[in-house]
Formats: C-alpha cells, sequence, structure tokens
C-alpha cells in the first residue's frame, strides 16, 4: 500500500507517543536505583498491559484510566497533534463501527519484543510488535491487526519502571487509517512506501452502498478451477509471518500486490511468461517477477485482459477470493489491493499485507478509506 496524504487529525493527548506510564515496583530488598534489573519477559508484559487497554477499549468505550496506568506530563510539542486523546479517539472509531452494525465483544492481545536498541541502568528503548484482535459481537468472527511500536522504559529514582514514550512504526488497527498513520513516526520504514505505476486501466468503480436485501453473488469454491478455500488458507496463513519462500515488499513499494499474488497462485493461477514490464503477463522466479506481481495498477490490467478477473459493481458483492483495489480521494491512481478471506453474515473480511491486517471487515475498510474510489474483482 502506498503513502496517502497524511493529516493530523484532531487526535492526541498521548498519541504520536502515547506516553502512559506503566509501572513495575520492584519487591523489598530489591537493588537500588541504577542497578535494578528488568528483564525481557517484564518488559513484555508490560507493554502488552499497554496495548491491551487500548484495545478494550474498542470493546467497553473509553473509560477514566485507572492504576498502574498514570497520564505524565509532557511537552505539548512532543505528544500533541492535535486537540483530542488517543483513547477518546478509539472510542469514537468504535461509536462509527457500531453505528454501522459492528460491535466487539471481547479483545485479546500478543506482543513480542523485537530488538533492544539502546539498554543503560536506567533506560531502555526497544521495538516491539503488537498483535491485537476483536471479536465481533454476534458472529464470533475475529478481526485483527499487528504493528511495531518504539517504546521506551525508564526507571524513576524510586526503583520504578516506567513506559514513557511509545511511537508507531506502523498504523494501529484501532483507528481508521488516515488518522492511524497520521501517528507514525515520520522517519518509519512505512513511508518508504511508493506507488510503482501510473494509472493506465479503464475500469468501472463499484459502489458502496450496502443493499437492503443480502445480494445473491456467492461463488463455487471452485469455479473456473480455482480453489479459492485454498486463496483464504494462504492469506490468514501468512499475513502475519511472511512466507519466506517469496521475497517480501514491505520497504519496496508495499506488500499489498505481491501478496495477493501469492494467494492466487496457491489457489491455482498459472503463470504467464513474458516480458516482466508489460503488464499483459505474471510470473515470479528466484530473481525477479513481473511488475503485474507487485505493482497495483499492472496487476489490474493482468488481471482484466487475461480474462481471469470480471467487475462487480457493488463491494458488497465481494466473497472469498476476490479482490478490492482503492484510488484514494484526490488520487489518480490505485494504491492499495486487497483479498477477502473469510465470509460471514453477508460482511466480506479482507486479510492483507502493508499493513498487517487479519479479517478486517469491509466496514472498517470502509472507514479506513472514506472519500475513495473502490475496484471490486470476482476472480
Amino acid at each position: 500500500m502506498s503513502r496517502v496524504n497524511r493529516f493530523h487529525t484532531k487526535i492526541v493527548g498521548v498519541l504520536v507517543a502515547i506516553f502512559l506510564t506503566l509501572t513495575v515496583t520492584l519487591p523489598a530488598g530489591a537493588t537500588p536505583r541504577g542497578d535494578a534489573p528488568i528483564d525481557e519477559r517484564t518488559l513484555t508484559q508490560l507493554a502488552n498491559n499497554h496495548f491491551a487497554q487500548s484495545a478494550e477499549i474498542m470493546v467497553e468505550g473509553h473509560v477514566a484510566v485507572q492504576e498502574p496506568y498514570r497520564t505524565r506530563a509532557l511537552d505539548a510539542a512532543t505528544s500533541t497533534v492535535g486537540d483530542v486523546d488517543f483513547s477518546l479517539a478509539v472510542d469514537r472509531y468504535r461509536e462509527e463501527l457500531a453505528s454501522l452494525g459492528e460491535r466487539y465483544s471481547s479483545s485479546r492481545t500478543e506482543t513480542t519484543i523485537d530488538s533492544i536498541l539502546t539498554k543503560t541502568t536506567t533506560k531502555i528503548k526497544l521495538i516491539a510488535t503488537e498483535t491485537t484482535f476483536l471479536t465481533v459481537e454476534g458472529s464470533g468472527t475475529e478481526t485483527g491487526f499487528s504493528a511495531q511500536h518504539e517504546m521506551t522504559f525508564s526507571q524513576n529514582s524510586k526503583g520504578v519502571w516506567e513506559l514513557t514514550s511509545d511511537e508507531f512504526l506502523e498504523p494501529t488497527g484501532l483507528l481508521p487509517l488516515s488518522e492511524a498513520e497520521s501517528l507514525v513516526k515520520e522517519d518509519s520504514e512505512y513511508f518508504t512506501h511508493t506507488i510503482g505505476s501510473a494509472n493506465f486501466s479503464d475500469l468501472t468503480p463499484a459502489a458502496t452502498h450496502r443493499p437492503v436485501t443480502a445480494d445473491a453473488h456467492d461463488k463455487i469454491a471452485t469455479r473456473g478451477g480455482y480453489n479459492y478455500t485454498a486463496m483464504a488458507n494462504y492469506l490468514e496463513r501468512y499475513w502475519n509471518n511472511y512466507n519466506p519462500a517469496y521475497r517480501s515488499f514491505s520497504g519496496s513499494g508495499g506488500d499489498c500486490t505481491n501478496f495477493v499474488s501469492q494467494a492466487l497462485r496457491a489457489g491455482g493461477w498459472e503463470f504467464k511468461s513474458g516480458w516482466y514490464r508489460n503488464a499483459n503477463y505474471w510470473w515470479y522466479n528466484w530473481s525477479n517477477q513481473s511488475r503485474s506481481w507487485t505493482a497495483v495498477e499492472y496487476w489490474a490490467t493482468f488481471a482484466r485482459n487475461s480474462g481471469r478477473t470480471s467487475m462487480l459493481s457493488n463491494v458488497w458483492q465481494l466473497r472469498k477470493g476476490d479482490v478490492l483495489q482503492v484510488k484514494p480521494r484526490g488520487s489518480n491512481q490505485k494504491v492499495h489491493t486487497m483479498m477477502v478471506s473469510y465470509f460471514n453474515n453477508n460482511v466480506p473480511y479482507f486479510t492483507y499485507h502493508s499493513s498487517n491486517r487479519y479479517r478486517r471487515s469491509l466496514n472498517q475498510v470502509l472507514l479506513d478509506w472514506q472519500g475513495a474510489t473502490f475496484y471490486a474483482y470476482r476472480t
């Protein structure tokens, strides 16, 4: 997915850096400040508690922050990008989804420490990955995301370790994409995403209004010799743990179309060999790949010219194995490709890369890309 125009939506309080103070008190007889150790397991627990509290807002709504979470007074120049507290912004997003009929009954969060950047006796800076899942009320469907954070833990004068800085390296899934992107650290690798081709495909956009009655656009599981269950299973297996058999393009243009191509290959799409810069060919090998394998617009051209897809008139007609592409408001080209990996209660759910998302509902996608133009492909 390409970088979209970033704007500072009115969010923060404790944004860009969510400076919530998470504490762990050392036991009696512990070593004094400067010598008090803290292990990776404890750091992981502190970070996980921090992430879990934010996720729970999507379930319970905004509540007053309780111990051991205490807001710390910080320089406004580094802690604000607007005038709304992060938790209130998440709560607003929860209410928007609820108005569309999507509510959550529970949340769960997993955290891993990826690397330690710097470490002294009183301060530790590290990279952590948050993986959060929300359970959709009624259907029991889980939707999830992962995002990297740069976090700083400091030991205060009382020997208490605190989380003093949390900076997003990737967009959180707890906000619409445009708002989440405004919180990402400016020098993050996330913003190395670039658009790889011009818009030279002439396709009919899909409507986004939800039909009053269920639309009969179900697919045969192996239509045209393709296995859509295999495609979906591939997406849900590798959404957060990339398949080492393929190169990742996360830092060089975005991995979204590459990931969709991998899933299509898993479901039976055959290679078509030819000049790699010609959009009428689609292939991948150990040293190179066609542009249609990785670039949004090239893929769109191949998909239509090859006869392997047809266009749907409404995004709500999408089913497992179908593909959705997005042209943001104000842009002259499509920037993101994603595939449906799950369908339940007449709602398509998308699993994709750049950023990593698991079963993100169409409701969430439409809020992520408000005002965008969508192109829906039946594969």
